[in-house]
């Protein structure tokens, strides 16, 4: 089930221990450890195979992965861990904040919906189809709350992801 994209809010003591983690490891540490503590909860979002859609859609059809708003909302951000196909990307509390912020104005669904068109097909691991539309639709609802969950409790946010 490669390719499944997940958001997790997390403490600075926990986000110390995943960067302490060997490069091999970090990514076993992060499913054994912090999915197994956060999924199902509000530090969590599940953003399914949708994260490459959306990311695409946040930079109006072209890939981006820079650690500034729109790019950082799902991929961008620091990277971590680039390893043996698998991501971790971070995003600060002063981050957060700036995503928040850019959410509120600007609804995501109205992003996807103005820029699925723009993708390349060529370059999208999906199909470019309505059911593909309304899947990037129905798994992003919901990052702002996330997002506003982890800013209020002053919370790094890691994305992850299996390619």
């Amino acid at each position: 089930m490669a390719r499944l994209g997940m958001l997790y809010a997390i403490t600075d003591e926990v986000l110390a221990q995943l960067k302490a983690q060997d490069i091999d490891q970090m990514y076993d540490y992060m499913l054994e450890e912090i999915e197994e503590e956060l999924f199902d909860t509000p530090e969590a979002f599940e953003i399914n195979k949708a994260w490459e859609g959306v990311q695409f859609c946040l930079g109006e059809g072209t890939w981006n992965e820079q650690n500034k708003v729109p790019y950082n909302v799902v991929f961008g951000g620091e990277l971590i861990l680039d390893h043996n196909d698998y991501v971790i990307s971070l995003k600060k509390p002063e981050d957060i904040k700036e995503i928040v912020a850019f959410l509120e104005i600007n609804n995501l669904q109205e992003i996807i919906k103005n820029n699925f068109d723009k993708i390349p097909e060529e370059d999208f691991t999906l199909p470019k189809d309505e059911d593909c539309f309304d899947f990037l639709l129905g798994w992003s609802e919901g990052l702002l709350e996330f997002y506003k969950n982890a800013l209020d409790k002053e919370l790094n946010v890691i994305f992850t992801v299996d390619i």
